[in-house]
């Protein structure tokens, strides 16, 4: 179990202070104890924080007296992301807690062995139970999952621990792998077989209308060559 030396600090104590100092304002609390307000080292803090997890029950050193807690919450700088206050929440081995667990997996899937993709919908189950049952990380062993499986939280085991995650939520999927869709460029696509179309419409519309033009054309000249004739007959006959 993961150790922290903490001092046990004095409430006219500026938090700004602290800061500079190089420590952290804290504070633990819980259901059977006093609120004491603290002070951590904030290298030491930020190390800490990199290796553990919220469901990660930590043994406090507090002026030589050791108590177990869990982080309960951190507060973060917002320009520059640095923690800038910790509250450890202290609760005895049997009482019941509410706690979420990180979900991570062990192995590779087969089934992204032979191509496929593991999608993890889950990064925390939801879990009620004693303090000491609780786990730092759920681990799942995915390497015999084939494309298609999936792990539901009702496949899940957490012994005495109740799951209070729904039991139909689906932790992670291994999927098909997506197909890749080909295209020829040497070949016309729909749109340009389209626009084809309508150009080869377009251009047997004009030849019909030219041919109609042509066609009234003669028929005028037809016409007037008759009219002329007609004429040139009257006249021959008033001679």
């Amino acid at each position: 179990m993961t150790t922290l030396q903490v001092n046990e600090r004095k409430s006219e104590k500026n938090p700004n202070t602290l800061r500079r100092e190089g420590q952290l304002p804290a504070v633990i609390y819980g259901p059977e104890r006093d609120t004491v307000s603290l002070s951590v080292d904030k290298k030491e803090t930020k190390e800490l924080l990199d290796e553990v997890t919220r469901s990660t029950r930590l043994e406090l050193s507090i002026d030589g007296e050791v108590h177990q807690a869990f982080l309960k919450d951190i507060q973060y700088d917002h320009l520059t992301d640095e923690p800038t206050h910790i509250d450890f929440y202290e609760v005895p081995d049997e009482h019941p807690v509410e706690m979420k667990i990180p979900v991570v997996t062990v192995g590779t899937p087969e089934g992204v062995s032979s191509g496929g993709i593991m999608d993890q919908l889950m990064e925390t189950i939801t879990v009620h139970g004693k303090a000491t049952d609780i786990p730092e990380i759920l681990r799942l062993d995915v390497d015999e999952l084939e494309i298609g499986d999936s792990i539901h939280v009702s496949d899940l085991d957490l012994g005495d621990l109740e799951i209070l995650t729904p039991e139909d939520r689906t932790v992670l999927s291994i999927l098909a792998p997506r197909k890749e869709i080909e295209i020829d460029l040497t070949e016309p696509t729909i749109g340009e077989e389209l626009l084809a179309e309508e150009e080869l419409e377009e251009e047997e519309l004009e030849e019909e209308e030219l041919e109609e033009e042509e066609l009234e054309e003669e028929e005028m000249e037809e016409a007037e060559l008759e009219e002329e004739e007609l004429e040139e007959g009257e006249m021959e006959e008033s001679e």
